[in-house]
Parts: C-alpha cells; structure tokens; sequence
C-alpha cells in the first residue's frame, strides 16, 4: 500500500477540490485583461459553475454515493480544455485545423449533389436543404465503411480507455461517451447493445447524458451552413464529454454493480453488411432517415412556435403586453441561469431566448435564429463578441424535447427489457446534459 492509499479519502477529495479550485482562480485571474473578457467577468461565470454544480449536488439521486474523482477529474479536464483552445497558439491551431479539416471533408457531398441536381441547384448552398442533407447522407456513410473496416471500433476504444483511466467511469460508460460526437446519441449505443441490456441505471442515465451533451459529425455541415463557427462545434463537443460524465454521476450516482466496472468495454465489431458497397448503401439508408427526421422536425417544430407565437401575441393584446411570444417567456425564466454562465447583462435577454428556442425545439431552429437577418439585424449582430462565442457553445447539443423521444426509441429498441428504466431516465438525462453544455460555455468564458 502506498502513502497515498493510507490518506483517508475524504481528505483526498477536499485536497482534490482545493487543487482544482487553485488552478481555476489563478488561471482566470492570473490572466490579462482582453476586450472579449475582464477579470469580473470571469469570476462571473465561476460563481455561475459553482452555483450550478451545488443545485446539482442537491438534486442529487444518491448525494452519499458521488464519484467526487469522476467530479473533480472530469471539471479539470474541461477546464484545461478550455485553456489549450483559448490560451495557447498550439491549440488554436490544432482546433482550426481540426475544424477545416472536418468541413473539408463534409465538402465533398457537393459532388454527389451537383451530379443529381446539376451544377446550378448543386451550387445553391444557402439553402438549408441543399447544404445540409447530401452532407448527412455522405458522412453516415464514411462512418459506415469505417465502422465495417472496423477503424471506429479501435477509435473509439482507445478515447473510451483514456476517459475509463482517467474519471474512474466503467467501460461501457467511457466508449458511449467518446462515441457520441462522432456518430450521435443513438448510433453510439450500438457499440455497448451487448451490454446495454445488463447496464446499471446510472450508467444508462451517463451514456444518454452524453448524447444529450454533444451534437454528432453527420450535422456538422448543417450548423456550418447556418453561420456557426466550426471550430466552436468541435470544441463544445470535446469539452462536453468529460463534463457529461461527471454531471451525470453528480445527479444520478452509482449504486449497483456494474458488468464493465474495473475493465474497458470492447466495442461491438459486429455488423450485418457483406462488403464495403454494402456499408456504403446502409450508411446512405441511414443518412437518408436522419434528414427526413430532422426535415420533418424542423417543419413541425418552427410551425408550432410560430403558431404558439400567434396565440401569445393574441393574449397579450388583452393583457397589454406587446409582442409576447415564447421566446421571450423563456427568456425570461431562464435570465438567472443565463447570467450565471458569464454572459454579459445586456445580452443576457437575447442569449436565454435562445437557450429556451434550443431546448422546446432544437439547436437548428436555435442557431437559425441567432444567425438569422432576413427580416432585419440578426441576434449574433446584436451580441458582444464575449456573448455571441457563449451563445454558441451553449446551444452545441442535443438536449431538446425531440432528443428524449429518439433516445427513448433508439435505446429502447437495443434493450426492449430496459425500456422502462430508459423512460424514467431520459428527462433527468436530457436536463443534466444540456446543463453539461452550458457549463463548457461558461468554462470558455472563465478563460477568455
């Protein structure tokens, strides 16, 4: 045994947060002060990250039960992210690069648009369809064929060992939630179907948080095509994974005995296609049923705000309040949270209209809005830099109402005997993931 095991382990924990509290004030107050971020600005945000994770231990299913090294682990990771992307030339560039290295590849869905509609309609990328479906059909594809090649299988083994090693997570765990940013909330359970149906609750409750948490690479080009910075997706999305982990064992911890405790889960290599041209023609089966999904989402979600809209605005006719629509309800039962993630006073109304717009109906129709100048100044054009870079981190994720049915569907259908569990789940999930999203936003502005 060594010295250290023979320190009791609440000690180690306070040691632990003490340490974590150190790096974070002496990094957000240690650095100078920029016109994007002052130094009460990001004490701003930190009392908003603490305020956060204290609500979230108070709602705690099982308080004594935290996994405080997953906590504490999990926010240093998140934090330390943020700093290589802010702070350091390096990280800059590796971010950048990552990022025009993903829309790059997502470009090449142009070929096969232009070939079935012709150059002129092929060309036409500010339209919404146009831009973003064929780059959905072609990138389920690439995962596909890799994932026959069995590339994502050692990929994704190799981030799940990292994220197992390092928050103390099981296997099962760890691989669900490196997945999620790669191939989305649903596909990333077909790496664990052979242990979802034996998974603990809280481990069910972690691999849907995670989902929540994160977007997936198939509708990278959908946000590219609304105005959103590339870089700023993949970087939520990277920062999201460690901190929906520990969200998710703060609001749902462990109780039971887990199959993939103290080993890493191996991903399942198991597919039905033949060949490769098989691989291709699933991977376009599956593309062309998430756009239909998120064509018809779209259509019934922006007609029913709309329609929402209408009658609010018909009521507050008689109520004397001009213009009252959702938005701007949401808005306001959210302003306290929003301020709380460091965004500054006068763009805390325009930023938690968004936040509610993303979780009634979708990061899309969020993103859309912010961007959107059609009828006049669009909201980014509205926001300070500090608050527009915060705006779209928050929104990164899938953590809406018509997540939580697809997640019930998707994982009820791997594990028909769990569906129960994954109902009672999906709703606490949903929350602590978008909270987990939000959260990278307001580490990013700690250290702007």
């Amino acid at each position: 045994m060594s010295y250290v095991d023979k320190i009791p382990l609440w000690i180690r924990y306070i040691v632990g947060v003490g340490g974590l509290l150190a790096i974070v004030l002496s990094v957000s107050l240690s650095s100078a002060e920029s016109g994007t971020g002052k130094r009460i600005d990001r004490m701003q945000s930190f009392l908003g990250v603490v305020i956060i994770t204290i609500v979230m231990i108070a709602t705690s299913k099982h308080p004594r039960n935290i996994a405080w090294r997953t906590v504490i682990v999990g926010y240093l990771m998140q934090f330390c992210l943020g700093c290589i992307v802010v702070k350091t030339k390096w990280g800059q560039d590796l971010f950048t690069w990552l990022a025009s290295i993903a829309a790059s590849l997502l470009e090449f869905s142009n070929y096969g648009t232009k070939f079935i509609l012709g150059d002129t309609v092929g060309a036409m990328t500010p339209i919404f369809a146009i831009s973003v479906f064929p780059a959905i059909i072609f990138f389920a594809s690439f995962i596909q064929v890799i994932y026959y090649l069995g590339g994502m299988q050692w990929l994704l083994k190799r981030f799940g060992w990292f994220f197992y090693k390092m928050l103390g997570v099981s296997g099962s765990e760890s691989v669900a939630a490196a997945a999620s940013p790669f191939v989305g909330q649903g596909e990333s359970a077909l790496l664990i179907k052979d242990y979802l149906p034996h998974m603990t609750r809280s481990e069910i409750h972690a691999c849907m948080t995670a989902g929540f948490a994160t977007v997936s690479g198939s509708t990278l080009q959908g946000y590219i095509a609304l105005g959103v910075d590339a870089k700023s997706i993949i970087t939520a999305c990277i920062m999201s994974i460690p901190c929906s982990l520990a969200l998710s064992k703060i609001r749902y911890p462990e109780k039971e005995e887990s199959l993939t405790r103290g080993r890493m889960a191996e991903p399942s290599r198991s597919t039905e296609e033949v060949n490769v041209l098989h691989a291709i023609g699933n991977g376009a089966a599956t593309g062309i049923n998430l756009s239909l999904l998120i064509l018809a989402n779209l259509i019934a979600v922006i007609s029913l705000v709309n329609l929402i809209d209408f009658l609010l605005t018909w009521l507050g006719q008689f109520i004397a309040i001009q213009q009252l629509t959702l938005e701007l309800v949401l808005g306001y039962l959210l302003y306290p949270f929003t301020w709380l993630l460091g965004v500054p006073t006068h763009d805390v109304l325009h930023v938690s209209q968004l936040l509610g717009l993303k979780f009634v109906a979708n990061e899309f129709v969020a993103y859309q809005r912010l961007n959107d100048a059609s009828s006049g100044p669009s909201v980014s054009s509205q926001l300070s830099l500090r608050g527009r870079t915060i705006a779209e981190f928050a929104l990164c994720g899938f953590g809406n109402l018509g997540s939580i049915a697809m997640q019930i569907g998707a994982l009820g259908t791997l594990a028909p005997n769990r569906k129960a569990d994954i109902s009672r789940l999906a709703i606490s999930a949903c929350v602590t993931g978008s909270i987990a999203t939000c959260l990278s936003a307001a580490i990013i502005s700690m250290v702007m």
